[in-house]
């Protein structure tokens, strides 16, 4: 997996809001859908003991993974548009509504979570029942803190070691690191099975 992402170490702004020692190249993953299609079963297969009716994901890269699940689970697929503000989401309106539906969230990658929290906010003011999140690959305390942030089982297919920061908490910024998205490729950057279950073997 950890070909397909490109991880480049470096002082970033994640666009949320956060600050972050670790960017990956997302639109990389999506290149060959072939070697994305396990994780697409794996996650999958997550979500299907949780009966989800959809699978919500913030666009971009979560929401394509997101209708690839849904479509592997032949359910109902939620896109998560951008609105205005710092890491906000609306859902389209659903014909009859989405009361009561279970829904899984998915993401490609997930840092201090604010999208998925964004995206099932707008859910569950449309009536929605969040019953699990998911994503391609969990970074630093992810796995741990999801599920307690959102209440929820949450299931990552590998996990990457990275360390983020609120904008204005960032000790980069206080130590004078100028943010650089041009950091070269970090090499042998490690990854590891998720949340205890057979994931599928990196860069098939």
């Amino acid at each position: 997996m950890v070909q397909l992402v490109r991880p480049r170490a470096g002082h970033f702004d994640l666009g949320t809001g956060y600050h972050g020692d670790l960017w990956l190249d997302l639109d990389a993953l999506f290149l060959s859908p072939a070697r994305l299609r396990p994780y697409v079963d794996w996650l999958a297969e997550r979500l299907r003991g949780h009966g989800v009716d959809a699978v919500c994901g913030p666009l971009e890269g979560g929401a394509l993974l997101a209708y690839a699940v849904a479509d592997r689970l032949g359910v109902a697929f939620l896109a998560g548009y951008r609105a205005p503000g710092v890491a906000s989401y609306r859902l389209p309106r659903v014909h009859g509504g989405i009361g009561g539906w279970r829904v899984g969230v998915v993401d490609d990658a997930v840092n201090a979570g604010t999208a998925v929290a964004a995206c099932v906010e707008e859910l569950r003011v449309q009536g929605a029942v969040l019953v699990a999140a998911a994503a391609v690959i969990a970074l630093a305390e992810a796995s741990t803190m999801v599920p307690a942030r959102l209440g929820v089982p949450f299931y990552a297919a590998g996990t990457m070691p990275s360390r983020a920061w609120p904008a204005q908490e960032c000790p980069l910024c206080a130590d004078g690191v100028p943010v650089t998205p041009g950091a070269p490729i970090t090499p042998g950057m490690p990854i590891t099975p998720g949340d205890g279950r057979s994931a599928p073997p990196a860069g098939r």
